[in-house]
């Protein structure tokens, strides 16, 4: 995977040595005093652009950027990829000593990653108070945004209601035999394994893939549709806000979630060598605030601390995206070879 390749990168030393001495761009995104809004305000509208890349879904991405652009009349210019090519990307222009992208949106471990290029920024925002810790990291170099939720899809007319595990050792249940699938997401894997116990974990997993079988799917919105169509039963770990949308057309689709409920987060962050430090700095803080009511809006998780969904899910444990990035090889493959019964 091109993740693999890049957490390999070392940064050139012409490259780290462009992207260490830029005082403003330090300075901006770092200021609490009282004017910070008209601060903000004044030195975006002298920008009048913003550059963002971003992993984020196209119709959210849409209606973060239109609400920031109606507000502000900063105009933004966005590109779109996956998470992996997002992250070749700003690598990439980083080495050949570009400095397009003033802010990057996508998941968290990606985000850890180019922290460790040292090509984001530290921020100190207001916005960070209503934060949860999962949120959070040490160096504020990225900052959570959404939170995704793990649960398990069924299909209603495959199985009733009180033939649903009520625990994760039910699935060594046999009627769960040739019915189960995962989505190709190590994170959460490692996350579960971790939380029941890592020898503990791998052997039930193994147990049930035994037992029963278990396909591996690549795609939430995939999976998420085989579930819906009958031709899987149970999924174990699709994110809920794909499958709230199949709900709402009344698509013979529920979940439920069994404990301990995992879940992750993504992230946003401004470029150490942001063109418009201004303007990205103020998206930075429309996106915690604002932006956090457009995403709730859109059936999906934010990270504030009084969000009522998360409530609904505890205990709840975050996958640490530092982890997940130390033994990325190593529990990519534990669960490939673990799904595949080898």
């Amino acid at each position: 995977m091109m993740m693999k390749r890049l957490l390999k990168l070392k940064c050139w030393l012409p490259a780290c040595m462009f992207l260490l001495a830029a005082p403003i761009h330090a300075q901006v995104p770092m200021y609490e005093g009282a004017d910070r809004m008209q601060r903000l305000l004044d030195g975006a509208h002298r920008e009048g652009v913003l550059s963002v890349y971003t992993s984020m879904a196209e119709k959210d991405i849409s209606r973060l950027v239109s609400a920031f652009e109606k507000k502000y009349g900063i105009k933004v210019k966005v590109w779109r990829a996956g998470t992996d090519k997002v992250l070749q990307r700003v690598i990439s222009e980083a080495h050949a000593g570009h400095s397009e992208v003033d802010f990057v949106l996508s998941t968290a471990p990606e985000m850890e990653a180019l922290y460790r290029e040292k090509l984001l920024q530290p921020v100190h925002s207001p916005m960070q108070k209503d934060l949860i810790p999962a949120a959070l990291p040490a160096h504020r170099e990225w900052t959570g945004m959404r939170v995704y939720v793990y649960v398990q899809a069924y299909n209603t007319q495959k199985i009733k209601r009180d033939e649903l595990p009520r625990t994760y050792q039910d699935l060594l249940n046999p009627r769960w035999k040739g019915r189960l699938a995962v989505e190709s997401k190590h994170e959460w894997f490692y996350t579960l394994v971790q939380a029941m116990g890592e020898e503990k974990g791998l052997r039930f997993f193994r147990e049930v893939v035994a037992v029963n079988g278990m396909s591996l799917r690549s795609g939430s919105t995939l999976l998420a549709n085989m579930v819906s169509a009958g031709e899987v039963p149970l999924a174990l770990n699709l994110y809920k806000h794909v499958i709230e949308p199949l709900r709402a057309k009344s698509a013979p689709i529920d979940y439920i979630s069994l404990s301990p409920t995992i879940a992750s987060t993504d992230a946003i962050a401004i470029m150490r060598r942001s063109p418009h430090p201004y303007a990205a700095t103020l998206f930075y803080d429309f996106a915690l605030s604002d932006g956090q009511k457009i995403v709730a809006d859109n059936s999906i998780s934010t990270n504030r601390r009084d969000e009522a969904i998360l409530a609904r899910f505890q205990p709840i444990i975050f996958s640490d995206p530092v982890k997940i990035l130390d033994s990325y090889d190593k529990w990519d493959k534990l669960f490939d070879d673990t799904a595949n019964g080898r």
